[in-house]
């Protein structure tokens, strides 16, 4: 004898509800997580260009910014050479892995990135690098 149905189930459909809340609340997540590089930029610094760079391995250097027309920045505060290898030391005091991110104009002298390279090592800096930006590659023929 055959069984038979006295109600018709509905086919089951998948809760999209819970999918959509996790997707949301990552995609929240990621927003807040993200590092936007706009905090580091205080000056329109015209870097110099070169073929390849090494990227500097650092969790969060310390950003220096030196323009063409003299100023020196430490973060968003603008110091003396001397202020900055005093600030520096404090630094590397508290963080003994510190490393430091020169970022000068090209039209900024030698001299002048020399004397700042100079105070991030008497200050103890180990990991000093300098930005710069990479040439677009071009096809030879």
């Amino acid at each position: 004898m055959p069984l038979l149905r006295s109600t018709t189930d509905d086919e089951p459909t998948p809760n999209l509800a819970p999918m959509i809340d996790v997707i949301l609340v990552l995609t929240i997540f990621f927003m807040c997580a993200t590092k936007f590089s706009g905090d580091e930029r205080q000056f329109e610094l015209d870097l110099p260009e070169v073929g390849g760079a090494p990227v500097v391995d650092a969790a969060r250097p310390e950003i220096v910014e030196v323009a063409a027309d003299g100023p020196l920045r430490l973060g968003s505060d603008e110091v003396t050479l001397v202020e900055l290898a005093t600030r520096l030391t404090a630094a590397r005091a508290a963080q003994p892995d510190l490393a430091v991110m020169i970022r000068g104009e090209q039209a900024v002298p030698h001299g002048r990135m020399a004397e700042i390279y100079e105070a991030c090592r008497g200050a103890g800096v180990r990991h000093v690098a300098i930005s710069v930006r990479t040439r677009p590659a071009t096809t030879r023929q």
